[in-house]
């Protein structure tokens, strides 16, 4: 996750400064889902996300939601891997439905707003020292985002979506 750096104040004649980390290639990795009930969950992960991880992450959301889900995918590579068509061809259509959206096209899931609160709010202006340094950060901002159930909600409503849910 690279930092979200905007127009900040200063006092006059003071110029902010905001470090960054040399630290290029250590990053973390994250995946969510939100739902139009107001739920979020998240998972990160130190390495990326490879085709049994990207397994892992709806079977996550099946066992602790234990219920029907929609899961509605981008359009990355890694969701069309020889491993991953394999695991949906074994699936039983009953457990989720899953729909794959075109590339470059976030504005059509409603989970993408949570990334636009976390970059452009939550993490805005703030550069860290390490990945050790981001990850309690990361985690507090989630956290607090997971608790306004009526911003989650509100991303389903969001104008440009791809879908209508209606609860």
């Amino acid at each position: 996750m690279f930092p979200v750096i905007s127009r900040t104040y200063a006092p006059i004649g003071k110029t902010p400064v905001i470090t960054v980390s040399t630290e290029i290639n250590a990053r973390l990795y994250m995946a969510s889902a939100v739902s139009p009930e107001g739920e979020l969950l998240y998972m990160i992960r130190n390495k990326p996300f490879d085709g049994k991880a990207v397994i892992g992450y709806p079977e996550y959301l099946r066992t602790n939601l234990k219920r029907k889900l929609l899961i509605v995918w981008d359009g990355a590579c890694i969701h069309d891997s020889p491993e991953i068509r394999t695991w949906l061809a074994l699936r039983k259509t009953d457990d989720f439905f899953l729909a794959k959206q075109p590339h470059y096209s976030p504005e059509l899931n409603a989970d993408e707003q949570v990334w636009h609160q976390l970059k452009g709010y939550k993490l805005k202006n703030r550069c860290n020292q390490n990945v050790n340094a981001l990850l309690p950060r990361i985690v507090k901002a989630m956290e607090e985002l997971k608790k306004d159930t009526g911003l989650i909600q509100a991303f389903f409503r969001h104008p440009e979506l791809g879908y209508n849910i209606t609860i």
